[in-house]
């Protein structure tokens, strides 16, 4: 069952006017994109989940908002919101399982992104900027704030379903090193200058795999580490053309363990491993591809980017660093040219 709450939040009307090509541009007060207007009078507002039309009364939310643009039914309507916003009904599998004695923990304050911040993620990290916002669209990069990001803005890729949130500081600074305290156990410590900082609503959620909701309606899965791989992994997917592959992502290779009722979504599914080329990521690597074997899996796989070559004369270790390949290299090793599994056309 597809929440029709998280539904609405998850695609913005900015968002679904760009993705239904219509005139114009959405704002404030712009012209209308149904309609001639000479002066403007159409209004976003309520963080873009909100419109009026001044001239007609018009006004609703995103899904009335894509009615009217399509003149469809409110059921169509949603319809086609599921689809653009990543959103899939859940596979008849057992729920993760919480411990009823720890009340869910607080995740920081998300939001969309603002001016400029995509093109400076694209920018850092090799991404494309089309592939950013189709995952922020899918609920999976969100941004935060500096008050709550220890003094700099943060992008994070999270769980659309509000399980965890990995973040990194959108300058490319490591976190600076600060104490830390519980008011409600009273324990306190240090925790050290850091490139990335995570948090969970739970010790389970850390072990649910990142987007596999959305993965599960897929034929193969390209199973990653980390945040930015989960983003690269899109990017290649959109390169390569590779119809069929869905993406997910463990925040961690510390995360060895896949929460039991996570695996039956990859039953009979193609999975391919893209463990960071470190020995962190070859004992994850060994404990995944087994727990998914146990599964049902079809098929399993991985790939190994531990030669790569990047521009800069690092080595690459992962699906990120291959967007920032060494065109030497490129041309040594063809078989980075297509990483994401095939499927054949019936």
């Amino acid at each position: 069952m597809i929440d029709l709450a998280e539904l609405k939040t998850r695609l913005t009307i900015p968002e679904a006017w760009h993705l239904l090509n219509l005139p114009g541009a959405p704002g404030k007060c712009v012209t209308s994109p149904y309609r001639s207007d000479r002066k403007p009078s159409f209004s976003i507002y309520d963080e873009g989940r909100r419109f009026k039309d001044q001239a007609t009364g018009e006004r609703g939310d995103v899904l009335d908002f894509i009615g009217m643009a399509l003149s469809c039914t409110p059921a169509e309507a949603m319809k086609w919101a599921q689809e653009h916003a990543g959103m899939h009904p859940l596979p008849d599998v057992p729920s993760l399982k919480e411990s009823p004695a720890k009340p869910p923990r607080k995740l920081p304050p998300l939001r969309m992104a603002r001016a400029g911040e995509i093109k400076a993620l694209a920018r850092q990290r090799g991404f494309r900027e089309d592939i950013l916002v189709r995952a922020q669209t899918a609920g999976l990069l969100r941004f935060i704030d500096p008050d709550r990001a220890w003094g700099a803005v943060a992008w994070a890729v999270t769980c659309p379903a509000g399980r965890v949130v990995e973040a990194r500081r959108l300058d490319g600074k490591p976190f600076p090193a600060l104490m830390w305290s519980n008011k409600q156990t009273g324990e306190s410590g240090e925790l050290q200058e850091r490139k990335c900082h995570a948090w969970a609503a739970s010790p389970q959620a850390k072990t649910w795999p990142v987007n596999l909701e959305a993965a599960a309606s897929c034929e193969a899965i390209a199973f990653c580490e980390g945040g930015p791989d989960l983003l690269a992994a899109l990017h290649r997917i959109d390169i390569e053309k590779a119809e069929g592959v869905g993406v997910v992502s463990m925040l961690g290779a510390a995360n060895r363990r896949i929460a039991p009722e996570a695996l039956p979504y990859f039953r009979s599914k193609w999975v391919r491993l893209f463990p960071h080329a470190d020995d962190a990521g070859r004992k994850a690597v060994r404990e995944w591809a087994l727990a998914m074997r146990e599964a049902g899996a079809s098929r399993i796989d991985a790939s190994s980017l531990a030669r790569l070559e990047r521009s800069d004369g690092r080595p690459g270790k992962d699906i990120n660093d291959l967007l920032h390949i060494d065109a030497d290299c490129w041309e040594r090793f063809p078989q980075f040219h297509q990483i994401m599994p095939r499927i054949p056309k019936p």
